[in-house]
């Protein structure tokens, strides 16, 4: 066995097994190890602390697995014959808590976790009670491809709660992601060290992982069991590589919140310079006027909550600061961040990330007209842009162009 060469079946058949646990088992430790992935009692456990828990018991499940396999290989007898279908029943949740911990950041009780994997341990124990032990290879072939065996009505139930899974849990993941992504928008001005955009890559994979151990389900070829173990791999990889290398949302209280504070009064406090503001008919250079017959709708202290509002970006250009969030603006106006986000929402019809990065565009813009020497990441650090890339993908989104395209059409050369 041990003399097959390098280009064998056999070798290959040894090497994928090896490398669907150790990179998993690896990676997980590895993950587990790192610093800087602290419990938070809002959110609970570090999304990068659960996917090293979640990459561990992947590489664990794999070992019994793989044991069986060559096992089968050696000896044409099967142990557990029913661990191969029900080992995926695991695989899913484990993966979709993961996702799930990315994309909300809150606590889930134990009791909720076990429920989504009752699934697996109830076809388990069913798989264990009603098939021996050890099995002959041929007969084990027979009742694979049998429709009327009792082994096929076992693997058709599992391979029908697993495509129920991934399509349960696909699209509640992508509900939450959209969710995630506005809740970025209303409460951030800068997403560098929130942003999940490599999500839209890690979730197709996953989808594809999953669709594949679905089909190669309905086969006992030994390529099969190559595509699964490849495709786990790149997946585990995606992963791993990631959580090394990418932010992750910012685990704040305030952002942990499920539940909102009620809305108090909506008293205005003064600015802390004693803010006096002319009334004008137009309210801010960089938003049209609201129709006359909307604003006689206003009352008095919000149409005084939104003056505060645009006098401090208009005339203290609070959005230069990178970091600004909408909890800073709350603060400065003597409000909750709920408010804020409510105003800018009905009032000017963007986000808070989108109304702030108007600001910095249109700051950008002047800028670039009164300082044609400046460079283009001076100017976007001077707005408020952390990154070269956030405010060239901003100033196309806003202008329609590139922040060098503009300059070229609308800027004289120095």
């Amino acid at each position: 066995m041990m003399n097959d060469s390098l280009f064998s079946a056999t070798f290959w058949m040894y090497f994928s097994y090896v490398l669907s646990f150790v990179i998993p088992l690896f990676c997980g430790i590895t993950l587990l190890i790192l610093k800087g992935a602290a419990y938070s009692e809002e959110a609970g456990m570090h999304p990068r602390r659960v996917l090293g828990v979640v990459l561990t018991f992947s590489g664990l499940l794999f070992i019994p697995d793989m044991i069986q396999d060559i096992h089968a290989y050696r000896t044409n007898e099967f142990f557990l014959p029913g661990f191969d279908i029900t080992i995926h029943l695991f695989l899913i949740p484990m993966y979709f808590f993961y996702f799930r911990k990315l994309t909300k950041p809150e606590k889930i009780a134990p009791e909720k976790i076990w429920l989504h994997f009752m699934p697996g341990i109830v076809m388990l124990v069913a798989g264990l009670l009603l098939f021996p032990l050890e099995e002959e290879e041929n007969l084990f072939q027979r009742e694979f491809y049998d429709k009327n065996s009792l082994f096929s009505i076992f693997r058709y139930i599992c391979l029908t709660i697993q495509a129920s899974m991934i399509t349960v849990y696909t699209s509640r993941i992508l509900k939450l992601k959209r969710k995630h992504v506005q809740t970025v928008e209303e409460n951030y001005s800068s997403k560098e060290n929130i942003d999940l955009r490599w999500l839209n890559h890690a979730i197709p994979l996953a989808i594809l992982y999953a669709v594949i151990m679905l089909c190669t389900s309905f086969t006992q070829a030994a390529w099969s069991n190559y595509l699964v173990h490849l495709s786990f791999i790149c997946f585990v990889s995606h992963l791993f590589i990631h959580a090394l290398n990418e932010p992750y949302i910012c685990y704040t209280p305030q952002h942990a919140q499920v539940k909102e504070e009620p809305l108090p009064p909506c008293e205005v406090k003064s600015c802390p310079d004693e803010l006096t503001i002319e009334q004008e008919d137009e309210i801010s250079p960089v938003f049209p006027p609201l129709p006359e017959k909307y604003l006689k709708n206003l009352g008095m202290k919000r149409e005084k909550m939104k003056d505060e509002l645009v006098h401090l970006f208009d005339e203290k250009e609070i959005y230069t600061n990178g970091n600004l969030t909408i909890n800073d603006v709350a603060a400065l106006l003597g409000t909750n961040r709920t408010y804020i986000s409510n105003l800018i929402n009905n009032e000017f019809g963007f986000s808070f990330y989108q109304f702030v990065n108007k600001y910095r565009i249109q700051k950008a813009t002047i800028l670039f007209i009164e300082h044609p020497e400046m460079q283009i990441q001076e100017v976007a650090s001077l707005v408020g842009f952390n990154s070269l890339s956030s405010f060239i993908s901003s100033f196309k989104l806003n202008e329609g162009i590139t922040p060098k395209q503009w300059k070229q059409r609308y800027v004289e050369p120095v």
